[in-house]
């Protein structure tokens, strides 16, 4: 049985004197995560750098070629040479032309497609390049692939899809991934709830006779902004819509491209041909609820949904995660021009283990219910307590069944989505990477992470242990709870992402920052944390605790503040250079609860305090300590040591 979690993305780009990209290799990476997408459509996008005046255009048509071959022609292109390919009525018409102007070219394409989209869906020019050829319809990817032949296609960059219909039908390809714009391609995961402003951005263009999703229109901001005179990065910052909070951003250019920002979950793929080099970019919106993994070896950059993508083609590949709200971009002749997130910080990300030469059970070519079936068979026949599996490639769910037998589970390579959910009382060890939402809902037991762990990591956890040695994800911790005596405790040696414990209840998390340069968290940490207790070894920004209101808007309150005589000159210019969760301990009276109504009646902001630990905590937190370092083969000592330095410890405000 295949369940759908959502869309699918592969995006894989050579460096300049690497070896083409090899068809079979893109199918088999987006095929290995089709329970992302169903039947209702796949899709890929190959380029291939060259010189020269061919173009191609591609189009489906309800009908015999011939007819939009004439009108084609009757709008002044000249066709050089004509393929088609029916299913059915369906025609795929392939088109190549004598380019004149690429002007000229959009306006016969924006005329033809509206033509044709208002004539009852009867046909769309899909696909338009020099370097570009667009393949895509109705199936899971391997069922294009055969249409399509993919197999047998070499390119310098390949994008692919598989997809899970949110917000148009899959009843027809029209729909399906890529979506192109002149030498533009983009695949997506997610959706953009800026659907409506970006159509009115592009319709104030001259442009119309969309087929409805937002994922073609992502498509052609891409290409309009490119268009306008804007360069790759310029683009890929606009459409990426940073923080106000923490980006600076140039007024002007905020005002004018307003409507072109992308909002809601997403993650996209692009690919761009600029006419003499191609580009790869991978965008994360802002809050990061769409997975997102980049990769590198010594021949390609790789961007995926899953680890195991990357896994299945270069085994021993650079593997990091997209920073919330940031961007990748690498070119074939410039390599890597943005990473996603600091140079310094990548390195500190782990590979797997996949093998070790006593085991019990061999994951390689076994479905994920497979795994588990044969973990429980094992463990029922030879009555041993503890297994080990070698070779996992992104098999999900496992342990999310096991009854409370006090098993002990060994698994090596990349475990997949939802590991160790509502775990009780058996112990996991990883000695690699985990995907997202592990442990949701663990209620005992203890997970131990000898690698990486990605979003949404220990969600609603209310007993037992989690220890990670490497980093986490974005959303770790969120909704922790304890009940009387029963107190989680999350430790993470390395860093964590966005929205640390946010709605966090009970229980107790520790980010070490072992290994990494600069600050270990995020932003947005506790973010509506009612209790509980965050640890955080060195200093932490103020400003990264807490949904806390922008420094201009923290500026107009203060003003407002001073008019109405509840402040002073002096205090006024003293706190417009604070964070707002500095502000509130120095404001007092009305000036306080007038604060509070307004920054803090939706979502509470944590307090802060830097300093060593208590007696109490250091009582408390050294058996954890010990036992952390002593499952992740650490030094206990040292571990113990660290626990007399110094630490940003948050709490819920409501505890004050």
């Amino acid at each position: 049985m295949i369940s759908p979690s959502g869309c699918g993305v592969f995006g894989i780009l050579r460096k300049r004197n690497a070896p083409k990209i090899k068809g079979k290799d893109v199918v088999k990476a987006i095929d290995l995560i089709r329970y992302r997408g169903s039947d209702k459509g796949a899709g890929f996008a190959v380029f291939n750098l060259k010189e020269g005046n061919s173009y191609y255009i591609k189009a489906f048509y309800f009908g015999d070629g011939d007819e939009i071959k004439r009108e084609i022609e009757d709008k002044g292109i000249r066709i050089k040479g004509f393929n088609e390919k029916y299913f059915g009525e369906l025609c795929d018409c392939d088109f190549e032309i004598s380019l004149g102007s690429i002007a000229s070219l959009k306006k016969v394409v924006r005329n033809i497609n509206e033509i044709l989209w208002n004539n009852g869906k009867k046909g769309r020019i899909y696909s338009a390049g020099k370097s570009l050829q667009v393949y895509k319809g109705i199936g899971y990817p391997a069922d294009i692939a055969r249409q399509y032949n993919i197999y047998e296609v070499e390119g310098d960059m390949w994008i692919a899809h598989t997809r899970q219909p949110t917000n148009s039908p899959g009843s027809y390809p029209y729909w399906s991934h890529p979506f192109s714009a002149f030498d533009v391609a983009i695949v997506h995961n997610g959706d953009v709830s800026s659907f409506g402003a970006n159509v009115e951005f592009l319709q104030s263009r001259g442009w119309g006779g969309f087929v409805g999703t937002d994922s073609e229109v992502m498509a052609f901001l891409f290409e309009e902004l490119i268009s306008e005179g804007l360069s790759v990065e310029e683009v890929t910052r606009i459409m990426s819509n940073p923080s106000r909070r923490f980006s600076k951003l140039n007024v002007e250019e905020d005002y004018i491209y307003r409507n072109a920002r992308l909002d809601g979950p997403f993650t996209a793929i692009i690919g761009y041909d600029s006419g003499n080099d191609l580009f790869m970019i991978g965008i994360a919106d802002r809050a990061k609820f769409r997975p997102v993994i980049i990769g590198e070896d010594e021949s390609y950059y790789y961007i995926a949904s899953e680890e195991n993508q990357i896994r299945l083609l270069s085994p021993s590949a650079k593997v990091w995660t997209l920073e919330p709200g940031n961007y990748f971009i690498a070119s074939l002749l410039k390599g890597l021009i943005n990473p996603g997130r600091e140079v310094s910080k990548i390195s500190s990300f782990s590979k797997p283990i996949f093998y070790t030469e006593k085991f019990d059970i061999d994951a390689s070519g076994l479905g994920y219910k497979d795994v588990n079936e044969a973990i429980m068979e094992f463990v029922n026949k030879s009555g041993k307590k503890e297994v080990t599996v070698i070779n996992l490639l992104g098999h999900r769910y496992i342990g999310i069944s096991f009854p409370k037998a006090g098993l002990r589970l060994n698994l090596y390579g990349v475990v997949g989505n939802a590991m160790a959910n509502l775990n009780e009382n058996n112990v996991f060890h990883v000695y690699g990477n985990v995907a997202d939402d592990c442990c949701d809902t663990m209620q005992g037991g203890k997970v131990v992470i000898h690698g990486d762990a990605r979003d949404v990591l220990a969600q609603t956890f209310q007993g037992g242990y989690i220890y990670v040695k490497g980093n986490a994800g974005n959303r770790v911790g969120i909704q922790m709870r304890e009940y009387m005596n029963k107190r989680p405790y999350l430790v993470i040696g390395g860093m964590v992402d966005d929205y640390l414990g946010e709605y966090m209840a009970g229980g107790v998390i520790m980010v070490l920052g072992l290994g990494i340069k600069g600050e270990p968290v995020g932003n947005y940490i506790g973010s509506g944390m009612v209790g509980g207790r965050i640890y955080i070894r060195g200093k932490v920004s103020p400003e990264k605790i807490g949904l806390q209101p922008s420094r201009q808007e923290m500026v107009r309150f203060l003003k407002a503040l001073l008019l109405d005589n509840m402040i002073s000159e002096e205090e006024y210019n003293k706190l417009k250079e604070m964070p707002y969760i500095e502000v509130i301990k120095e404001l007092n009276g009305e000036a306080k609860k007038y604060a509070q109504k307004l920054f803090e009646e939706k979502v509470g902001i944590p307090t802060y305090e830097y300093r060593e630990l208590t007696e109490e905590e250091i009582k408390e937190l050294e058996p954890v300590a010990r036992d952390y370092a002593i499952e992740t083969n650490q030094n206990k000592d040292t571990m113990v040591e660290m626990l007399k330095e110094k630490y940003t410890v948050i709490t819920s405000s409501l505890r004050k």
